[in-house]
């Protein structure tokens, strides 16, 4: 940083006002403070904030924050490598939201003199943990608990339209290299993702996996057989997304989810967003799960009959 942005980042901390600074003050206190300039640099949570009616105290937020849509008019401030310190304290939050994944960054603000708070981003619970905790940092608690009680009966609603039946086993493909079946990121166990497979009814084949996302081949699918295949392309266009369906009939057509016309493309960008639109997804899968299931049970009929 040159001496001359350094001695302007100097300024603008020293105009932070020691409220927004959270130091020197007791715990009760800052506890009653409701944030009102708030800097989300956690995708999530900017969701939640819109949510519980915080939208308007949002005064900048990552380069992934793209909902709600009202969101995007609001100043960036980089992405995860490579975030806007000068922007960030420009803005002169009261509150700094951070993914767990970026501590050196809270570390690094939290030596400024800025308020952080980290808000969990790695299982379904997670979600409603986070709309909880911001609706206690801006004063929104009702608001928060309504949004929480609507997201848990929308899973649930999800998770029942697509219950009974043949068991469903499917794998969940996070990312893979255009126009070609190999080297895929998974859902694996203990994520978000895992999360929103097993709501909406199905069975996750790498669920036992060590990793969240394992890195896996083409051999170990085949394997499995799923019943099942969920590739998600965020933000895909329709030709996109049926030529990645396309590539598994050329390749692997053996696979039962091939052979059944169960290979979903969901292109919906906010779906592995652990946010306020958990029970969207979980009705998207619930619905490719339910579609499966049909699949699984011709293919028993067929076999049987034989």
């Amino acid at each position: 940083m040159g001496r001359i942005a350094a001695a302007a980042l100097v300024g603008l901390l020293a105009a932070v006002p020691a409220a927004m600074t959270g130091r020197g003050g007791a715990r009760e206190q800052e506890a009653a403070h409701c944030a009102r300039r708030i800097v989300s640099l956690a995708p999530h949570g900017t969701q939640a904030l819109f949510a519980i009616g915080a939208g308007g105290d949002v005064v900048g937020v990552d380069d992934f924050s793209r909902e709600p849509p009202e969101a995007r008019a609001l100043p960036r401030l980089g992405a995860y490598i490579d975030p806007d310190l000068e922007g960030i304290i420009g803005l002169r939050p009261d509150l700094i939201l951070l993914t767990p994944g970026r501590r050196d960054l809270a570390g690094q603000l939290g030596g400024l003199g800025l308020r952080v708070r980290i808000v969990p981003d790695t299982r379904m619970n997670d979600v409603f943990e986070t709309i909880e905790l911001l609706g206690g940092e801006t004063c929104r608690d009702a608001p928060a608990a309504d949004v929480v009680r609507r997201l848990r009966e929308g899973v649930a609603a999800a998770g029942r339209a697509a219950a009974g039946g043949a068991r469903v086993r499917a794998v969940l493909i996070v990312d893979r290299p255009a126009g070609e079946l190999r080297q895929f990121y998974v859902a694996g166990s203990g994520n978000f993702l895992d999360d929103v497979l097993r709501a909406a009814g199905a069975e996750n084949i790498f669920g036992g996996a060590m990793n969240s996302f394992p890195q896996v081949s083409l051999e170990p699918i085949a394997t499995a057989d799923p019943d099942l295949v969920i590739e998600l392309a965020p933000g895909a266009d329709v030709a996109t997304a049926a030529e990645r369906v396309a590539l598994w009939s050329r390749v692997a057509p053996q696979l039962r989810a091939v052979r059944t016309g169960n290979v979903a493309v969901l292109t919906e960008p906010w779906i592995p967003v652990p946010g306020t639109m958990v029970d969207r997804a979980v009705g998207l899968v619930a619905e490719a799960v339910a579609r499966a299931r049909g699949g699984v049970r011709e293919e028993r009929e067929e076999r049987e009959g034989r």
